[in-house]
């Protein structure tokens, strides 16, 4: 059946709901135009002021992106790495420092890349929310923080842009098709679906699972006879499949663009009860565990209230059902999904954010005539939350920033074309403490970058990720896998002096130990260079 531009607007009109004249008036600042950029302008503060990005995996990216931007030129780097283009989905931030790095200089264009995710994210926490209710409600407010939430933190670059770019997608899906634009949605969700793809795998899913469920619930009629009621929920499905199939589009890409020959990388790391049960208190991590869990128990409890104050036949009403569904699909997925899929690393953990942002901007409760959940309070409350998190951001970013600038000091005792081993410190086991992760695990990125040094910090992933690491010499020392290293006394078999008795000297000229600031007497090396929590070694000939 084709898709026309049948009469469903009405199945898309928002329910506009009726509130005290003072409660509108005091509030009329949460609907004005000059909140939005206010909010953006403020999203962009954590990561445009300090001396260097701390995300975690950024420095690593920045290494990437250095082989990438560079074409070959450098004899250097062409010594130790390859990139060819393909097709894969996970290339959003890589198209962009293409475009940018030429333009900006490398660093430069990745700051701004950096610094765009999150007020993209706000933007489309927004529009999400202008698409659903016609208005910014108060919940709206808690949900700005969660554009600074741990995948960010951890670096996920090409993930958070895409989950920027599928709630805008989303925001744009459902404005659409509250107007009737049927036919024209179906054709422009065609390459922006293939867009979304590109830039991200799990992006394009959260597209489809939202966009899916929104369709369906608007079609699904709840109070057909029971005797009719699997035929009903079957023409409901048939008919959200048909409005959202334009979305199918990058599965035929794929068929005419197949997988590079490498495949895809591994799927592992199943059920782990202990993570699944905290990961939903760490969609804010940063680096004070009861300010974040604060916030992420907070969190929690207002999408419960919300959920409870909407009830089904209100959701169902003002056409945000579809998206409470969305998020109970994403909650079924985080439960069964594995750590590590097709290479993806912490694919559970990356749901938990999203689903809190969307359950935020779709709540619609009946609010209260008094106390601190009306409307206008919770608003004031709403502005409180997100400044608070946004200072505490700021706060710990720029004091992240100086640590790894005070530490990249140590790359100006390292000549231009030389290898690089890093050694990063970690704790002996790994868990959810110390809260505060370690940022500075891929911090040989920089060398790459700045000094066109061969580091050992590089990752590769079948089918999701482009550069190719070049060093026989280094063998299990190539890429990142190496550079952990545990302390002495822990009873591991990747314990410091373990790693530097098995480093292969012939295939590195330096020694990055990172997360210590003692000298150590390492076997055929001396010390050049230390800074406040590392030490640079040059190995001895």
């Amino acid at each position: 059946m084709p898709v026309t531009d049948e009469p469903i607007a009405r199945l898309h009109a928002a329910e506009i709901a009726a509130f005290p004249s003072n409660e509108l008036i005091t509030t009329q600042w949460l609907q004005a135009k000059w909140l939005w950029l206010v909010a953006m302008l403020l999203a962009a503060l954590p990561l445009a002021l300090p001396p260097v990005v701390p995300l975690t995996d950024l420095a690593g990216h920045l290494g990437h992106y250095a082989v990438q931007v560079d074409h070959g030129r450098s004899a250097d780097l062409s010594r130790w790495y390859s990139f060819h283009w393909n097709l894969i989905p996970n290339l959003g931030v890589d198209l962009v420092m293409e475009v940018l790095a030429p333009w900006l200089g490398l660093e430069p264009a990745l700051r701004a890349v950096a610094v765009a995710i999150p007020v993209l994210q706000v933007l489309g926490i927004f529009c999400l929310a202008r698409s659903l209710h016609g208005r910014i409600t108060p919940l709206v407010l808690f949900a700005l923080p969660l554009a600074y939430s741990y995948p960010l933190q951890f670096g996920f670059l090409n993930f958070a842009l895409g989950q920027a770019l599928a709630t805008l997608a989303l925001a744009l899906w459902i404005a659409m098709g509250r107007r009737g634009w049927i036919a024209a949605r179906w054709a422009l969700f065609i390459p922006v679906s293939a867009l979304l793809w590109t830039c991200h795998l799990v992006a394009w899913v959260l597209l489809c699972v939202f966009a899916g469920m929104d369709e369906f619930a608007r079609r699904w009629q709840p109070d057909a006879s029971r005797k009719g009621r699997g035929r009903v929920l079957c023409r409901a499905g048939w008919d959200a499949g048909l409005a959202a199939s334009c979305l199918a589009a990058p599965l035929i890409l794929r068929i005419v663009w197949p997988l590079p020959p490498s495949g895809h990388g591994p799927t592992e790391d199943f059920f782990n009860p202990a993570l699944k049960l905290t990961y939903p208190l760490m969609p804010l991590r940063d680096r004070w565990l009861v300010w974040d869990v604060a916030g992420a128990v907070l969190l929690l409890g207002l999408v419960w209230w919300g959920l409870r104050r909407t009830g089904v036949d209100r959701a169902r009403r003002v056409g945000t059902m579809g998206l409470w569904w969305g998020c109970a699909v994403l909650a079924l997925a985080y439960v069964l999904l594995p750590a590590t899929l097709i290479g993806a690393s912490l694919v559970d953990m990356r749901l938990v954010p999203i689903m809190l942002m969307v359950a935020l901007v779709a709540a619609s409760p009946r609010y209260p005539d008094s106390g601190w959940l009306r409307w206008a309070s919770l608003a004031w409350l709403g502005v409180g939350f997100a400044v608070a998190r946004l200072l505490g951001n700021v706060l710990s970013l720029w004091l992240a920033g100086q640590t790894m600038a005070s530490d990249l000091v140590a790359l100006d005792a390292v000549p231009r074309g030389s290898r690089v081993a890093s050694l990063v410190l970690e704790s002996c086991n790994v868990s959810i403490l110390p809260w505060q992760r370690e940022r500075r695990t891929h911090l040989g990125g920089y060398a790459i970058a700045r000094r066109h040094a061969f580091s050992n910090e590089q990752w590769m992933v079948p089918g999701g990720h482009l550069l190719q690491v070049k060093a026989p010499l280094a063998g299990a020392f190539a890429t990142d896998d190496s550079e952990f290293a545990k302390p002495d006394d822990c009873a591991k078999p990747n314990t410091i002096s373990q790693r530097l008795a098995q480093l292969p000297r012939v295939a590195f000229d330096y020694i990055w130990i990172i997360d210590t600031a003692a000298v150590r007497p390492v076997a055929g090396a001396v010390p050049v260079r230390r800074t406040p929590g590392s030490v640079l070694y040059r190995i001895v000939r």
